[in-house]
């Protein structure tokens, strides 16, 4: 697979939109809701199964290309659809994909894509945009929307910490729109791409033994598969510190992991591996082909 050169927000949504329009018998295009600064957040579900999962990037602009390159994944799991064909060695799409379908959202913060690549002053709103100039942060290491508030840390989990003033859990659009999107679809996991040193970091509960033993099974068969690390804890470098400590909640895989109870895994991709898609790509193909082998149901 070789990444599409798409740049910008808008292109990525368009390409999204023609994806939806091309494969229109088994994909769906929608707008899972708008940022702070009214840019529309889309989504492609790929696949005619009953539930779904969740591919999940682009939560900050610290991703990278992580967006396009999840993009070019998603346009390669479409033509291997339509074809028939097999991805890997044994990796057949369509059958995987009549059964579960994909849901994958490449971009959840537009916002702070756009002032990565065209600075504070891509954003429209007059007084997030002064605020934005005010706080004299290079672009390049912008990685909250356009409020300022990062999104990693905006989920109503327990034991929510608020870190800044108005800051209350689920304050932001994009946060509610992927709460709404959670709750609306029957989904069977969460994957959330992101760049660091080649991990797999699984969600845990208090009191939830049944659902950790099955996460971290889940967890330790993509780890093999991968050969990432497997942490315990909560994405984006919170970790439990010491047995028995509250940890510093607020990400989307633990907000996914209390409500929706089902498997929850931030994949960190080795920054040395980022351009390689085609490992990317087979992640998400690795986990429906372990849901369909029972691995859950055994867990």
């Amino acid at each position: 697979m070789s990444a599409e050169k798409m740049g910008t927000y808008e292109k990525i949504y368009f390409a999204m939109w023609e994806m939806g329009q091309r494969y229109g018998n088994f994909v769906q295009f929608r707008v899972i809701g708008r940022s702070h600064d009214d840019r529309m957040i889309p989504m492609l579900e790929i696949g005619r199964g009953d539930a779904c999962i969740f591919c999940l990037s682009g939560v900050e602009s610290g991703d990278g290309k992580l967006p396009e390159y999840l993009l070019s994944i998603a346009k390669e799991y479409c033509k291997s659809y339509e074809n028939n064909w097999i991805i890997g060695d044994s990796y057949e799409v369509r059958k995987l994909l009549d059964r579960v379908r994909i849901c994958v959202i490449p971009m959840l913060n537009p916002d702070s894509y756009e002032i990565c690549e065209y600075g504070y002053g891509a954003i429209h709103n007059p007084i997030h945009r002064q605020m934005l100039k005010m706080q004299d942060k290079p672009v390049e290491e912008y990685e909250c929307n356009a409020r300022g508030i990062d999104l990693r840390r905006n989920f109503p989990t327990h034991y929510y910490q608020r870190k800044k003033m108005n800051q209350e859990p689920a304050s932001e659009n994009e946060t509610r729109s992927l709460i709404s999107i959670f709750q609306e679809y029957s989904s069977l996991g969460l994957l959330t791409f992101s760049y660091s040193r080649g991990k797999i970091i699984y969600c845990r509960q208090e009191k939830g033994f049944a659902y950790n033993q099955r996460n971290y099974r889940l967890a330790r068969h993509l780890q093999k598969c991968s050969g990432y690390r497997l942490e315990k804890g909560i994405a984006g470098g919170t970790k439990v510190r010491k047995s028995g400590d509250k940890p510093d909640m607020g990400s989307p895989e633990q907000f996914y992991a209390e409500v929706i109870r089902q498997p929850s895994l931030a994949i960190e991709i080795p920054e040395y591996r980022k351009d390689d898609t085609e490992e990317l790509g087979l992640i998400p193909l690795e986990y429906l082909y372990s849901l369909n082998s029972g691995i859950l149901a055994n867990a």
